[in-house]
């Protein structure tokens, strides 16, 4: 896939990587261009996206745009052998394509990973898992470490509903879990290692189930990349106290809460990453919330815009413009 040199209003410059081609707009409050929607094709899409040989081998890591105006996080691991790990998978909007992805490469999953509580990351899954047989997809087993719901409950009303009809689907359909441990390493083998970063605080009641996110830090083919799930500027300055600043450090950095209001300056700018991934939507990526207009100022993705510029994070993905895959050379 070729690279593209970018340059708008003397905002950024850098590379762009394939179809997660970007346009910089202007910063927080002023009016920025909205890209047309990513139509989705077929030929470009799934299984089907191009791979970009990053990786010196391990596994295919595929991350997955949104199939609707739901901000979401999804992301799929596939080993040479064929193996599947799964990271979230998005909201309920995005299971049936999910489920047919899955399925093409063999519809099992040997670990299904859940950063946090908040169902555009656990709604695909309930989804699939609510499906006849999970709609023909086997599940080895989930990991996850989610608020307990009489918590979420006192702190966050409301968010407790779905997560527990997702935690029901679980417990009925007799799917296996396990909870992480901080500092426990899954090595899944041929090169892909996920090492568990944090465990959440019930002394935190602000943004709870946002800052209740599991990081991962995954070693693969040579590389490093960080999930961060939904954490915000609470639990990354807390992971920033109490982590080595090599737990941190990556080379593909997945910014936090869709690459708005989540991290802060100060914890992405110690992964010294050189490429950072948006699981954004278009109306996250223009500040463009509720239909207010481009670039209203609710949102601070153009703050997020403006680090990434400071810290010359020039090759970034977003994934409202299409799947993109990373392999092996």
């Amino acid at each position: 896939m070729s690279e593209k040199m970018f340059s708008r209003r003397g905002f950024i410059s850098g590379t762009v990587l394939g179809t997660a081609s970007l346009a910089f707009g202007g910063i927080k409050g002023t009016t920025i261009r909205r890209l047309p929607r990513y139509e989705y094709d077929p030929a470009k899409s799934g299984a089907n996206t191009p791979v970009l040989p990053y990786f010196d081998g391990g596994w295919t890591v595929y991350m997955l745009a949104n199939r609707s105006d739901s901000m979401m996080l999804s992301t799929l691991f596939r080993s040479p052998s064929g193996r599947l790990v799964m990271i979230d998978g998005g909201s309920v909007h995005d299971a049936d394509f999910l489920c047919g992805l899955l399925k093409q490469f063999g519809g099992r999953v040997d670990t299904w990973f859940v950063t946090h509580a908040h169902s555009d990351h656990f709604g695909a899954l309930w989804q699939i898992l609510e499906k006849p047989d999970a709609g023909g997809v086997q599940i080895g087993r989930i990991v996850q470490d989610l608020l307990p719901l009489d918590f979420i409950e006192k702190y966050e009303k409301g968010t407790e509903v779905l997560a527990k009809k997702y935690l029901d689907a679980v417990v009925r359909t007799r799917q296996k879990t396990e909870k992480p441990e901080v500092g426990q390493r899954f090595d899944f083998g041929e090169g892909l290692v996920f090492e568990c970063l944090n465990g959440y605080d019930l002394n935190q009641t602000h943004n709870p189930v946002n800052d209740s996110s599991i990081c991962y830090r995954v070693e693969n083919g040579g590389k490093r990349l960080l999930v961060t799930g939904d954490i915000g500027p609470i639990g990354s300055t807390r992971l920033l106290r109490i982590l080595p600043r090599e737990k941190l450090a990556c080379d593909v950095l997945f910014l936090s809460h869709h690459g708005q209001n989540g991290a802060t300056k100060e914890f992405y700018a110690a992964t010294g990453a050189e490429i950072c991934v948006w699981p954004a939507t278009d109306w996250i990526w223009d500040d463009d919330f509720g239909g207010k207009g481009i670039g209203c100022g609710i949102l601070e993705t153009n703050v997020t815009k403006v680090w990434m510029r400071e810290l010359k994070i020039t090759r970034q993905f977003l994934l409202c413009r299409g799947d993109v895959a990373l392999g092996p050379k």
